[in-house]
């Protein structure tokens, strides 16, 4: 097998990874087919490259991201504002 074809053949399976789950929810809502559930299955073949994008941007980022958990506005009041005056 050439570099290509191992490629088509992961792409393939992580696009039937994403794509097994959706039909199987439109399968259980109904099964009626509409615009929307058709769309959702074309995105399906397009989140595999998208996977791949994030993944080599976040591998060669210079910088790692950096989480915030608090508002830094709220974190930074001084601690005399905080209290309610008595």
């Amino acid at each position: 097998m050439s570099n290509l074809q191992i490629a088509a053949l992961i792409y393939g399976t992580t696009a039937l990874l994403y794509l097994a789950p959706t039909y199987i929810e439109g399968e259980r809502c109904g099964g009626q087919w509409s615009i929307y559930r058709v769309a959702g299955l074309v995105f399906c073949l397009f989140w595999p490259l998208l996977t791949a994008v994030f993944i080599y941007r976040f591998a060669v980022s210079p910088s790692k991201p950096r989480f915030v958990f608090v508002d830094q506005a709220v974190s930074l009041r001084p601690r005399s504002a905080t209290r309610s005056s008595e």
